[in-house]
């Protein structure tokens, strides 16, 4: 190929992008290029390999321009992966680039030169920076909040338990009950936000793994619920098919956490539901899966909105009849506890207005138990 064709196919290249000889002098650069260094290398100066005034190592450690992507290109014969480093141009401002170099090889097999091309990261690393500390930001403070939450609550309930056993008028009782319920709701409000943090900073809940059995994985589910679907009459059928394993089945797994999972799906069954509406819960064992499906009758879920029901502070339209409440961390916590035990959870809905179903999928079935 002749050499000016180089320069007027590369002129029509979009991104900064160049052409050097295997000595490293720069032929050919489009304005894009000029542009980024902020000016043109002479063609005459060898071992130059870009127009920048220096590179350097994402960790700010100076590189030779012998060491720059262009140059092994031309040493190696061979395409290099995209490299990203830190470029300053010829008015001292400094850029974070990812380099592409090509090398150009003729018919006889001798390299030509090396085709380059530039790719500007700045702005979108400036903001990945950004949002990292955003999270951080965040992570801390929802954990004093959560930590400065804790001390009086627990100092509320303790003193709710007392008045309840206390012999005293029916009405001191009924109020004791109230307190006790709103602070439960509370601290379930508290732990929502620290496992909110966990999943925001690391996508992650820790879970500690032991044989466990179905009974103790529904105990803390219904714990977690009971007075919630008492309060709006909302009935909880429950449909349980253990045919293959049993009612000896052993699962293995983290009961709380995944007994905390099962409850925010039902809870948010409740939370979306009419109050006296049925909530179904399906629960099977294939193989080492155990299967379990949450459905309810409620105001649905528009098709685009189902992925983002798992993603952290997600929040869509509330019930009409009801006051919007949690952080929108539940789902989220659900999906972090599925992933943790090796399996899944997804959410499906006919629309807006026909319910929505969630269904979990986890291979945390061990056995059955000895006689």
């Amino acid at each position: 190929m002749a050499p000016d064709i180089y320069g007027q196919l590369i002129e029509k290249i979009g991104c900064p992008a160049y052409f050097c000889t295997p000595g490293g002098a720069v032929l050919h650069c489009n304005s894009a290029a000029r542009r980024l260094w902020g000016g043109f290398p002479a063609p005459t100066e060898e071992a130059r390999w870009d127009g920048f005034a220096a590179l350097y190592r994402t960790d700010g450690s100076m590189l030779e321009k012998s060491a720059s992507p262009a140059a092994l290109a031309a040493g190696g014969g061979a395409v290099l992966p995209p490299t990203e480093l830190i470029a300053e141009s010829a008015d001292g401002q400094k850029r974070r680039l990812v380099i592409h170099a090509r090398p150009v090889v003729r018919a006889d097999g001798a390299t030509a030169g090396v085709l380059c091309s530039l790719t500007d990261i700045s702005e979108r690393y400036r903001l990945e920076q950004e949002a990292i500390i955003v999270r951080a930001s965040r992570t801390g403070f929802l954990r004093v909040l959560a930590h400065e939450l804790r001390n009086p609550l627990a100092s509320v309930m303790a003193v709710a338990a007392i008045l309840r056993r206390q012999p005293a008028e029916p009405g001191i009782a009924r109020m004791a009950r109230v307190i006790e319920r709103q602070t439960r709701q509370l601290a379930r409000f508290i732990d929502d936000l620290l496992d909110g943090a966990r999943i925001d900073h690391a996508c992650d809940i820790p879970v500690a793994m032991r044989a466990a059995s179905l009974d103790e994985v529904l105990a803390c589910a219904r714990d977690m619920v009971e007075h919630l679907l008492r309060e709006r009459g909302q009935q909880l059928h429950t449909e349980i098919d253990m045919r293959e394993h049993g009612w000896d089945a052993v699962l293995w797994c983290d009961p709380e956490r995944l007994g905390q999972a099962l409850g925010n799906a039902l809870h948010n069954a409740s939370q979306y539901s009419d109050n006296g509406a049925g909530i179904s819960l399906a629960i099977a064992i294939d193989g080492v899966f155990l299967d379990i499906r949450v459905l309810d009758a409620g105001i649905g879920v528009e098709a685009g909105e189902l992925l983002l029901m798992f993603e952290p502070f997600r929040k869509f339209a509330a019930h009409p009849g009801r006051v919007a409440s949690g952080a929108g961390l539940g789902l989220a916590i659900a999906r972090s506890v599925a992933r943790a035990h090796g399996g899944q959870v997804s959410a499906g809905s006919p629309g807006r207005g026909h319910g929505t179903s969630l269904h979990f999928v986890l291979p945390v079935v061990q056995d059955t138990a000895p006689a």
